[in-house]
């Protein structure tokens, strides 16, 4: 995986997740990379940190169920701003209807939790190296 990791010198990794665990294993697993990562709780301050950061966001990891603002109205919000990087879905429900309506709402992929450190990173060479190509 080393020999082909994605390329994210110029740019970061946001996620978002209000779950404190999930958060830190995320980041962690991103940050143990070398993969720049912010951790944001909401999808209110996703949306504030991309209005601070908008060049530097390469890809969002978004949490549908947040309190606030949740992941579906964040990713509407996000493109409505023009965000047209990836944005994948992240949830524990593995028998809903998540898929479907993360896709409707501008998410390009849906990746189950608990996340594992091969399909995290598995996500994140599919999408940097499209962006890339």
């Amino acid at each position: 995986m080393d020999e082909e990791k994605p390329e994210c010198s110029d740019g970061r990794i946001l996620l978002v997740e209000d779950d404190f665990v999930n958060g830190k294993i995320v980041s962690r697993l991103l940050e143990m990379d070398n993969i720049p990562t912010d951790w944001v709780r909401n999808g209110r301050e996703a949306l504030d940190f991309y209005q601070k950061n908008k060049n530097s966001v390469l890809m969002v990891f978004m949490d549908l169920q947040m309190p606030i603002v949740d992941g579906y109205q964040a990713t509407i919000e996000l493109r409505k701003n023009g965000f047209k990087r990836p944005i994948i879905a992240m949830t524990a429900n593995a028998f809903s209807d998540d898929d479907v309506k993360s896709a409707e709402a501008g998410m390009d992929d849906f990746l189950l939790k608990p996340v594992s450190k091969i399909d995290l990173f598995m996500m994140v060479e599919k999408w940097m190296n499209q962006e890339n190509n």
